[in-house]
């Protein structure tokens, strides 16, 4: 069999499919990333990368028939049948198995980029990405797990974040010993996942309550099994979220005498000899400011503020768990009574949510409230007037108003087809006016940040560096 050289112009043509070849991946690769930057659908994902393996296989088929030019495209996929026949039921099994396993799951969709997931046999973790054979898994400490599509096509999968609810329930399970006090332990549970910043309300046959109930339905070997499911955002982390319970439900245990099961042994020396060599080293005092991150509990701010003390009293037990100077504490205690007083002259009989945040160098105060359509707050909102008619809101209360409304506005708005949260920093705010810059508040704290999220949720922050 003779050898083909290659002409000037078949050179031509191979190096001009080379370069369309590349550019059409380009194209694809640009068009499917800017369409998924703000919109995390995994079946487009997947598509882009099934298009650009079927553009390399176009583009090789169409340089091997100018290589041979016997061999056409179609001549080249008879003869191969067989060989490709061999390789789909051999080398190639797995791999074919994991992109039609992925073809599948793009279709179905049985969970979305940013859902949180729960596989069978696997750690729990949120679906980061997914390409032609394998989903990526992100865990905590920025840990991820690759799983081949075939194998989680076969697989049990739990979705937390299924349809983008706001909200996921995470199921807890509680060990007490046979002689413990179930209803007690049963309430002890719920006030600690009540008493969580973490946790959410939940709503059962129309009553709205503060936690879902515990339940008792396993009696194990050694212990009997309390079990519940708590609420928390869909942006909390699983990790800390029950760490958080669990470090509340084992010190209520502790205060309540509530026995823990657990296995242990009796160590006995029969010859009475006691062990002297146990030391007791008290720990020192430690007197500088805490490095380590501390949320406080939420409280619900009552419409008539009769319950500020209690929001004072978390500030200064914020103050004592994270070790911070008197200064420090009393500029706390300060912008703790001024963000409520500017939440307070915006919007008048509101519940809202507060709690600190930070470490001892650090904190953030956050007051929040959801501004639902139709609801009081939204009415308030929109009611109050930009033009100053309404004297109860001037100075630094307007301009907070002010972005507020922006805020719920720009959500609402039609052309905001990207579903974008709303945030604004008071250092963004270029123009000094006098009414920002003599306020008491701004004059303290370094940063005021206001954000709006497309549920109209609103959350006001000030910001303190130690």
């Amino acid at each position: 069999m003779q050898g083909h050289y290659l002409q000037e112009h078949e050179i031509l043509h191979i190096f001009i499919v080379a370069i369309i070849g590349l550019t059409a991946m380009f194209v694809v690769s640009y068009i499917f990333k800017k369409r998924s930057r703000n919109k995390n659908i995994i079946h487009e994902r997947y598509l882009g990368q099934l298009i650009e393996l079927v553009i390399i296989i176009i583009c090789l088929l169409d340089i091997f028939s100018i290589v041979d030019p016997s061999n056409s495209i179609n001549s080249v996929l008879i003869k191969c049948s067989a060989l490709v026949v061999a390789i789909l039921g051999f080398a190639a099994q797995t791999a074919i198995s994991d992109i039609i396993c992925g073809l599948l799951i793009s279709v179905s969709r049985p969970f979305e980029i940013g859902d949180r997931i729960c596989i069978e046999g696997i750690e729990p973790g949120v679906v980061e990405d997914i390409t032609l054979r394998h989903t990526v898994l992100l865990i905590y400490d920025e840990l991820r797990i690759i799983i081949p599509n075939s194998e989680l096509s076969s697989k049990i999968v739990t979705n937390t974040s299924y349809r983008k609810k706001d909200r996921r329930g995470i199921h807890m399970k509680f060990s007490v010993s046979y002689e413990t006090d179930v209803q007690l332990a049963m309430d002890v549970i719920r006030d600690c996942v009540n008493e969580s910043p973490y946790t959410l309300s939940v709503e059962r046959n129309g009553v709205a309550e503060d936690s879902s109930p515990v339940y008792f339905l396993t009696f194990a070997d050694s212990a009997l099994i309390l079990e519940t499911t708590i609420f928390v955002l869909s942006r909390t982390s699983n990790y800390v979220a029950m760490t958080d319970i669990n470090l509340r439900v084992n010190n209520a245990f502790k205060e309540n005498n509530i026995e823990i099961p657990y296995n242990y042994l009796n160590v006995i020396n029969f010859k009475g000899e006691k062990n002297t060599n146990i030391e007791h080293v008290d720990r020192k005092k430690l007197t500088s400011p805490s490095k380590r991150h501390f949320r406080s509990n939420t409280i619900h701010l009552q419409k008539d503020l009769k319950n500020i003390k209690d929001a004072l009293a978390l500030a200064d037990n914020y103050s004592v768990r994270q070790r911070l100077t008197k200064i420090s504490s009393n500029r706390l205690h300060l912008l703790t009574e001024e963000s409520i007083n500017v939440i307070q002259s915006i919007i008048s009989n509101v519940n809202t949510l507060f709690w600190i945040e930070g470490t001892g160098y650090i904190f953030k105060i956050h007051i929040s409230f959801t501004a639902k359509v139709g609801s009081q707050e939204y009415k308030r909102l929109l009611d109050l007037s930009s033009s100053g008619k309404n004297e109860a809101v001037s100075g630094l209360s307007a301009k907070i108003w002010e972005i507020m409304l922006t805020g719920v506005k720009s959500v609402d708005n039609e052309n905001n087809k990207k579903d974008e949260d709303y945030e604004w920093s008071i250092n963004d705010f270029e123009d000094n006016e006098d009414i920002i810059s003599q306020s008491l508040l701004t004059s303290v704290a370094d940063d005021i940040k206001i954000s709006v999220t497309r549920n109209h949720h609103i959350e006001f922050v000030v910001i303190k560096n130690n």
